[in-house]
């Protein structure tokens, strides 16, 4: 009697124990905040290949953000890329002065098709042409 208890408790054990972490998981990435973006460029240096950079820049949202994770995605001629701040933690003091961030995401332009496109950073845009005239 006591095996059977053992079979059925262990996948119920597993299940429970699979479904806390989704949960957590879950909740730690709902917890990651936009950054607010209030400027969008586009940095095309020189020399082989050429580098290409996505600059923004904006406010932290408070004195103890910091960026969490920037996701990519190019689909055509659309680059998106959102920039994501450390949760809210509490004790953080607040800011009255506006705290300036400036990131550049590095684009690889080597297999770019030619065009213009156009690179939004949570919501704000800039285009560019490629290759350069």
């Amino acid at each position: 009697m006591k095996e059977h208890f053992i079979r059925v408790a262990t996948p119920f054990v597993v299940a429970i124990l699979i479904s806390s972490l989704l949960i957590v998981g879950c909740a730690r990435k709902r917890e990651l905040r936009p950054l607010a973006v209030e400027a969008v460029a586009v940095d095309i240096g020189t020399g082989s290949p050429i580098p290409v950079e996505i600059v923004a820049g904006g406010t932290w949202p408070d004195l103890c953000a910091q960026l969490a994770r920037v996701e990519t995605d190019i689909d055509g001629y659309e680059i998106q890329i959102a920039l994501l701040a450390s949760p809210v933690q509490t004790g953080c003091p607040p800011d009255y002065v506006g705290v300036p961030f400036r990131v550049a995401v590095p684009l690889n332009p080597v297999e770019l098709p030619e065009g213009r496109y156009t690179a939004t950073v949570n919501g704000v845009a800039a285009t560019f042409d490629w290759p350069l005239p």
